[in-house]
């Protein structure tokens, strides 16, 4: 695996956003930005995550933009999702949140994770949810996971 830079992260995004429609949205999150991006290279170098690092990525998962929730700390949660220690709190912290929409954000992010068990489990939850587009979400994840995995048997 390559190594996390957080500057040459950053400098794609400032390369990016300041000359597109968003550069407003960007210019509003930018400091989050950086302070995930540092914090995310600092998880990568240690293996670990701390109370700190886990507040921090937290509330980018809690970012409304989906900028930051998706491209970033979901991208790298699940990167983290069986080298770091601790990464799948996150995890579970995010489908239990009392807010519909961190819960929901949690599963926008399970697109891109293998591990079964974390799938299921997460699935489960997100169509129990009380809130509806936690539901739709939770049945769309799921035919998302069902489709990949029909395209691969199809290939084979």
């Amino acid at each position: 695996m390559q190594k996390y830079n957080a500057e040459k992260e950053l400098k794609k995004m400032d390369d990016y956003y300041p000359h597109s429609d968003l550069s407003s949205t960007y210019k509003k999150h930018r400091g989050q930005i950086i302070e995930l991006f540092k914090t995310i290279e600092l998880i990568w170098k240690t293996k670990k995550i701390n109370d700190q690092s886990f507040e921090i990525l937290f509330d980018g998962l809690k970012n409304s933009w989906h900028g930051v929730y998706y491209e970033i700390v979901g991208k790298e949660i699940n990167a983290m999702l069986g080298n770091i220690e601790g990464i799948e709190r996150i995890i579970s912290y995010g489908i239990n949140n009392s807010q519909w929409k961190i819960r929901f954000h949690t599963l926008v992010i399970m697109k891109g994770i293998t591990d079964k068990e974390i799938q299921k489990t997460i699935v489960a939850l997100g169509m129990m949810d009380k809130s509806k587009k936690v539901r739709e979400m939770a049945a769309d994840i799921k035919n998302h996971w069902m489709y990949n995995r029909n395209q691969k048997i199809n290939e084979c």
